[in-house]
């Protein structure tokens, strides 16, 4: 069971690890969000998740480079400071 969740939380990434990713700021990345090019959903706090494959998918249909998309750090329970997340 636990190795089921922590599966599935390594496929979600922050606003800010997007945004790292993608050279932009947070608010950017929810300006996407919101205009609907970036599928995402809201927690019950009000920060969103990406899906890693809805992130790549994004990235191709932008033409953005993907090379590194698999070094890029996901979601972990114990992150902090990641601003707009």
């Amino acid at each position: 069971m636990k190795e089921n969740i922590k599966q599935r939380v390594s496929e979600y990434l922050t606003t800010g690890i997007v945004a790292r990713y993608c050279g932009v700021s947070y608010v950017t990345v929810l300006r996407w969000i919101q205009k609907g090019y970036l599928p995402a959903f809201r927690l019950p706090s009000g920060h969103y998740r990406v899906i890693r494959a809805d992130f790549d998918e994004f990235l191709t249909r932008h033409d953005m480079p993907t090379q590194k998309l698999r070094n890029i750090r996901t979601f972990r329970t114990n992150d902090r400071g990641d601003k707009g997340n």
